[in-house]
């Protein structure tokens, strides 16, 4: 959208406020805090590494106008909300009220202002928690993801994926896109269909939709980057192929949100992890009044799709981290399983397929659906918003949107909605209908942290990303709701964003064990759903809050991570919980010791609600259902919305419920049904 009115930004004394809160986070060791550092922390080879990491900063690496940058970026009213806390801090009477001392608080000394930012982390008041928590991520992932030698030197991190110019891509062509501009006086433009977005659900739609001989226009708000012009430095991949540049959180900046906005949508940025729809609730669905997701036609549309992708676990190979998970599993009776992945029957070790799998061996729809459209005659734009879909006699008609402020208006027979359960609702709902399930029931399969440090290198970003989890905590309340355990891909960025902050010191010290950690993500399946409402901007904003039912699912399966991890040998584990202290295990008694029990009594007593711990999501489901009603849903069995024929929404926003599992391969072939539907819906009737 075009806000109506310019977008508030920070003026010098809000800024010079940020500087000072980032600088207290990640500010230049000097003296004998420096000293103290490289003392600690040396093996006789490394000191010239650690003095170099030491002393490099976010204002001295000239970063700190970078997280300024990020603010910017976040919705007016959140922009106004922590430009009113940083114009209190400029003075001293609102540096007294929080901070109790009276003075501004850039004057302060380094030391005054950590004390001030330790005692918001520890307070009582949880929007104090929760915004001492948004600065320190907004500091570290900006400081943690650029390509600064001296801090990778340091860690061991080797930056950018050392065979970016190898034979696994120079030997390589990929597909290639071209795009309608549109000129200064704007464009119109007539096809068969329109679709609004590219990722799982608008590629599949146009590959099958073009192949029916339609004509066929995909739109994406994002840009295109082709393999050539993936860098996949953390910095780069996050900015360009996320959306709002990785920096979107629920309104009340309680929980993170990762979702791809780029051409192919999120298929271009996960994690490969390609798993079918649990039977059970495929059940829960059909019992919902969709019988088509327990029928032999559904399983038609999942083998197509594995088919297509070249879906399979035949030729995995566990990196270092998934292997441990799998062994701590089997000291414990845990049951486990591989995660197939969409990488056309072929091994694939990419650690960086978070910033774009550079060498197109992840089949997203760039390198299969959107290329079988373009094959059959489908066009193409890019870096063109849709705004409102065009409704003629409660029919869908085409669509109104702006491409770098260009207006373009595309009229067709029928319009998909596949934006993703951020944008389809908002879509549906700048566009006047009134359902009012349209941005309800929201599913973020809330993701929580274990980690565990090993005496062995783990190097958890090498190799393949998580191919492997265990389902041992998948039925928590007996109803089939409960969490995955998983490994993810973990590059410094994503680490330092999960750290606990006590010093400066510790916070580096803690980035130096970074080769040796093994993450652990439980990602629940949510039964409590929030919602998308549209801001005055016309955009989306995520509500959400875990709910107590939820919680327990996140409690179960933090609680059996830090059991694995100290089964697969962890000598030290620990939670992103405020007031839970890492534990260090004693190997003699392991899971016997008594000291460990009374850990995990702790772990649960101090629980995992919003403010005592960090809470993700990469997954967004569920704010446009599937349904019998348009009592209970926002779409019809078909896929067509209530409100307006031709219509249609083919993205996880249609999802009945939480899929419990990577929601990629359900996209995909729910869609794939959508399309089958329409198709069939226009065939001429037999005599």
């Amino acid at each position: 959208m075009t806000p109506a009115n310019p977008k508030p930004t920070l003026n010098a004394d809000q800024i010079k406020v940020v500087h000072a809160l980032v600088d207290v986070l990640i500010p230049e060791l000097t003296g004998q805090d420096l000293e103290d550092f490289v003392r600690q922390n040396s093996n006789g080879t490394n000191d010239e590494a650690l003095r170099a990491f030491g002393k490099a900063g976010i204002v001295n690496q000239g970063l700190a106008d970078c997280v300024v940058d990020k603010i910017h970026t976040l919705p007016p009213e959140k922009i106004e909300e922590l430009g009113m806390v940083f114009k209190v801090l400029s003075t001293k009477i609102g540096t007294l009220a929080l901070g109790g001392t009276y003075a501004e608080f850039p004057s302060l000394s380094r030391e005054q202002r950590a004390q001030i930012f330790i005692s918001w982390s520890n307070s009582m008041i949880a929007k104090l928690r929760i915004f001492a928590r948004a600065v320190l991520q907004l500091a570290s992932i900006t400081f943690y993801t650029q390509p600064l030698d001296v801090v990778h030197r340091a860690i061991g991190y080797p930056g950018a994926d050392p065979e970016i110019h190898s034979e696994r891509f120079t030997a390589k062509t990929f597909p290639e896109y071209e795009f309608i501009q549109v000129p200064p006086e704007g464009l119109e433009l007539s096809f068969d269909v329109v679709i609004v977005g590219s990722g799982a659900g608008g590629g599949v739609m146009a590959a099958e939709l073009s192949k029916a001989g339609k004509r066929v226009l995909v739109i994406e708000k994002g840009h295109h980057y082709a393999q050539s012009e993936l860098t996949l430095v953390q910095a780069d991949g996050l900015k360009n192929l996320y959306e709002n540049g990785a920096a979107l959180s629920s309104q009340d900046g309680a929980i993170t949100v990762l979702a791809g906005g780029t051409w192919g949508g999120g298929t271009t940025v996960n994690w490969c992890a390609s798993l079918q729809l649990p039977y059970y609730v495929r059940e829960e669905w059909a019992k919902q009044g969709l019988p088509h997701f327990t029928s032999p036609a559904y399983q038609k549309s999942i083998d197509a799709i594995v088919e297509r992708l070249g879906i399979s676990d035949k030729h995995l190979q566990h990196n270092k981290a998934n292997s441990l998970l799998l062994e701590g599993c089997r000291k414990l009776g845990y049951p486990t399983k591989n995660i197939p992945q969409n990488t056309g029957g072929h091994q694939h070790s990419c650690g960086w397929c978070g910033f774009g799998c550079r060498f197109g061996e992840k089949q997203g729809t760039m390198m299969t659906f959107l290329h079988d459209a373009k094959n059959h005659g489908a066009q193409f734009m890019q870096d063109t918003f849709v705004e409102r879909v065009l409704v003629h006699k409660g029919k869908a008609v085409g669509v109104v949107g702006h491409q770098n402020g260009r207006k373009v208006t595309v009229k067709a027979g029928k319009v998909i909605v596949a934006a993703g359960s951020i944008h389809s609702p908002a879509l549906l709902k700048r566009s006047g209908l009134q359902n009012k399930n349209i941005g309800r029931n929201l599913h973020l399969h809330p993701v929580c942290y274990a980690f565990g440090k090993f005496d062995e290198q783990i190097d958890c970003y090498q190799g393949s990303i998580m191919t492997a989890l265990t389902t041992v905590a998948e039925n928590t309340d007996g109803q089939g709701y409960g969490s995955k355990i998983e490994v993810p891909s973990h590059h410094p960025g994503l680490n330092s964003a999960f750290l606990k902050w006590k010093n400066p010191a510790d916070h580096k010290r803690q980035m130096l064990e970074l080769n040796h950690i093994v993450p652990l993500i439980v990602l629940s399946r949510d039964r409590d759903g929030g919602s998308i409402e549209v801001g005055p901007d016309g955009l989306p904003r995520i509500h959400y809050t875990v709910s107590g039912h939820d919680i327990a699912s996140l409690e179960e399966g933090v609680e059996r991570s830090l059991r694995i991890l100290v089964a697969a040998g962890a000598k030290t584990v620990w939670t992103t919980q405020r007031n839970v202290d890492p534990f260090n295990v004693n190997p003699e008694l392991g899971q016997d010791d008594p000291a460990f029990q009374n850990y995990l009594a702790e772990v649960k007593r101090n629980s995992v609600r919003v403010g005592s711990t960090t809470i993700g999501s990469a997954h967004q489901m569920g704010t446009c259902r599937m349904g019998s009603s348009p009592k209970s849903s926002a779409v019809k069995p078909t896929g067509e919305t209530w409100d307006v024929k031709d219509l249609y929404v083919a993205d996880a926003s249609v999802f009945p419920t939480a899929s419990g599992v990577n929601p990629m391969l359900t996209t995909y072939s729910l869609s794939y049904s959508i399309a089958q539907f329409i198709k069939n819906a226009e065939r001429p009737a037999r005599l």
